[in-house]
């Protein structure tokens, strides 16, 4: 019934529009009146003219607009949608709405500017829309004079004509899907979903500043957020409050999660993040592991600080040609350890650092960059006891032998051949000492050869040998990325210390998630969260730390 309702009213609106039809109206910059196919268009939505029933149809994102020339009733997503005004024609023979329908409409905020049709400088998600655009459009000079003075200069005009490419080789064509903004103390975000004729889609993150210029733009696989909250999330124990780390030129959005109950001052801990771009929580699809570590601790009477990894808020501006792990998470982690220190609420003499993945195995480098001692101790969860590169081509056989052992065949098994091959060619010529950070292979098959030549062959073991800050190393069982036998390998090589504990957990994959069947990795996206006894262990070597 709702739905022949909404066909009912429609073609009541048809009819109106065919015996009152549409009057000549003006359309100009005087913000009253906007050309419905100019603007939607430079927004990438579509348009289309259905000349029996004198109707346009617009589809922008997620809404879809009827409108019917000469009436004030449209249908918005087949709900009644009444403008300010009839719908008109100007000179031009362009149907023209109110302004302030149409923005309403499509949850934008157009205005008429330098001579044309655009988003308002508050308008986060019209301007990333309208971006997007101008790069379907190749419109390089006008995408590039919205971007601030630091990510234009990264950017000349072939630059952008290379980042459209890539795209276009990988995904084709695109469509917006759903458009939405994000805002954190750092920047305004525009986050924009879209679809691709290869039946895939991606998401793009486009961060503006303060002033409404583009700062920095990511390229995010779109995964769906299927998380939950876990059973000992407790808000009413806990507060959340907005920070801001890393360096002054690369600010990073933060928060610090803080007990509400607790006397004296707390102890705190930073969290570091493992390989690659993440967000403040680590979000993996279903999990949001840094998110369930925080308000589990804060249960615990014990304050967290996370923070988004600089090469997720910084995709582009953060890669500079010398770009190694101290600017990837050293400096970062170390800046929110300061920050911590200077919080009159937090007990200076009881920061510790808790680091994933690579996070962990970089834990000794933070620790020996720590002149002032200021960390009290650190938490090593799935951290790699090897070299990365060593590790990775592991990771890219295990793929590979799956996907033979489930007898895959033909391109995406090649596909997968062909990644082993690559990482097998970079391990060949890591290994090889003719190269060197001063001396990079000409064809080195992965990005970024200097951070790779920087950090081969390091062993966070060998370091932390040679330490006295208190450690406490946890492992998952079934962790498909970082084995079991990692462990073994810093017992071993700290089995002359008595300042560290170790422990490892059934069933656990890397993201610390009790997973039945041998993990892949694919099991990220299901909903899922850190045992409670994880959080208990941590809590408890915390406050039983040697201090």
């Amino acid at each position: 019934m709702k739905g022949r309702s909404c066909i009912l009213i429609f073609l009541v609106i048809i009819m109106m529009g065919l015996f009152f039809p549409g009057k000549s109206i003006k359309a100009s910059g005087d913000a009253k009146v906007i050309p419905v196919r100019a603007a939607a268009e430079a927004l990438g939505g579509s348009v289309q003219w259905i000349k029996e029933e004198r109707a346009l149809k617009v589809r922008l994102g997620s809404r879809k607009w009827e409108i019917v020339l000469g009436s004030s009733l449209s249908a918005l997503n087949e709900k009644e949608f009444v403008l300010v005004q009839p719908a008109g024609m100007n000179a031009e023979n362009m149907v023209c709405v109110p302004l302030q329908s149409f923005n309403s409409a499509l949850g934008v905020q157009m205005e008429f500017r330098e001579g044309q049709w655009m988003p308002g400088r508050e308008d986060t998600t019209g301007l990333g829309m309208y971006w997007m655009r101008l790069m379907q459009l190749g419109d390089y000079d006008k995408a590039r004079s919205m971007m601030n003075a630091s990510l234009a200069d990264l950017f000349p005009d072939e630059a952008l004509e290379h980042y459209k490419d890539s795209l276009d080789e990988t995904y084709g064509s695109w469509i917006l899907l759903k458009a939405d903004f994000q805002d954190n103390d750092v920047h305004k975000n525009a986050i924009l979903i879209y679809q691709t004729p290869r039946g895939q889609s991606f998401r793009m993150e486009l961060r503006f500043d303060e002033d409404g210029r583009l700062d920095d733009l990511a390229l995010l696989r779109n995964t769906s957020d299927t998380y939950t909250s876990p059973s000992y999330d407790r808000p009413e124990q806990y507060a959340e409050e907005k920070v801001t780390v890393g360096t002054k030129s690369l600010p990073l959005p933060g928060t610090l999660t803080i007990p509400e109950q607790s006397v004296g001052k707390l102890p705190a801990v930073v969290l570091v993040h493992g390989s690659g771009p993440s967000d403040e929580d680590e979000s993996s699809g279903g999990g949001k592991m840094f998110r369930d570590i925080a308000v589990g601790l804060a249960n615990e009477g014990i304050a967290v600080l996370r923070y988004s990894k600089r090469t997720y808020e910084y995709p582009i501006r953060s890669l500079t040609p010398y770009f190694t792990v101290q600017e990837e998470t050293i400096e970062d982690s170390l800046s929110a350890v300061k920050l911590l220190q200077q919080d009159e609420r937090i007990d200076s003499s009881r920061i510790y650092v808790l680091g994933h993945s690579q996070g962990g195995m970089l834990v000794p480098e933070i620790l020996g960059e720590d002149h002032d001692g200021a960390i009290a101790g650190a938490m090593l969860l799935s951290a790699p006891s090897g070299s990365l590169e060593d590790l990775m081509l592991q990771q890219y056989k295990g793929i590979l032998k799956r996907a033979v052992d489930n007898n895959e065949t033909g391109a995406e098994l090649e596909r997968k051949q062909a990644k082993v091959d690559t990482w097998q060619n970079a391990v060949d010529m890591l290994h090889d000492d003719e190269y060197s950070k001063e001396h990079l292979p000409a064809l080195f098959p992965l990005p970024s050869a200097y951070w790779w030549y920087d950090i081969r062959r390091y062993s966070g073991p060998m370091i932390a040998r040679n330490q006295h800050v208190p450690l406490l190393i946890l492992q998952g069982e079934n962790d498909v990325q970082v084995p079991l036998s990692s462990l073994k390998v810093w017992k071993q090589a700290l089995d002359t210390r008595t300042d560290v504990k170790y422990k490892s957990y059934p069933g656990l994959n890397h993201m610390y998630a009790l997973y039945d069947q041998p993990s892949t990795g694919d099991e990220y996206r299901i909903a899922a969260n850190v045992p409670g006894a994880v959080i208990k262990d941590l809590a408890d070597w915390i406050h039983l730390a040697v201090k």
